[in-house]
């Protein structure tokens, strides 16, 4: 079984490697060890219709920056406010990269926000 599974490793890695599959960051997670990761956050809204809305009117789910747009419920995430929907894209592991996205061009009010 050890085998198998390296010489699969092996073979996925020769596939990403001759450029025939690009791993989407949206296929792997943005959390950092804590389980935290930053959030580009594009509209809250206390209702989750109004963020359904604003998340249809900039493209619809996984849009974005590569983590992909969603709507994020906020109740319960450790670094947000509860009773919120938030259109997030994320997470990213750092502030750094979630800064990088260019979503203030479609979003002027856009921020980054961590959460956990």
């Amino acid at each position: 079984m050890k085998k198998l599974c390296t010489a699969a490793a092996l073979a996925i890695v020769a596939i990403v490697s001759a450029g025939t599959i690009t791993p989407a960051l949206a296929q792997s997670p943005g959390y950092d060890r804590n389980g935290c990761g930053w959030y580009i956050i594009l509209g809250c809204s206390t209702n989750r219709s109004a963020a359904a809305g604003t998340l249809n009117d900039l493209g619809g789910i996984m849009v974005g920056g590569g983590a992909g747009s969603r709507i994020l419920n906020t109740t319960g995430v450790e670094g947000f406010r509860n009773g919120f929907y938030c259109v997030a894209d994320g997470p990213y592991l750092s502030e750094a990269d979630a800064g990088s996205v260019a979503w203030r061009e479609a979003v002027p009010d856009a921020y980054v926000k961590r959460g956990c």
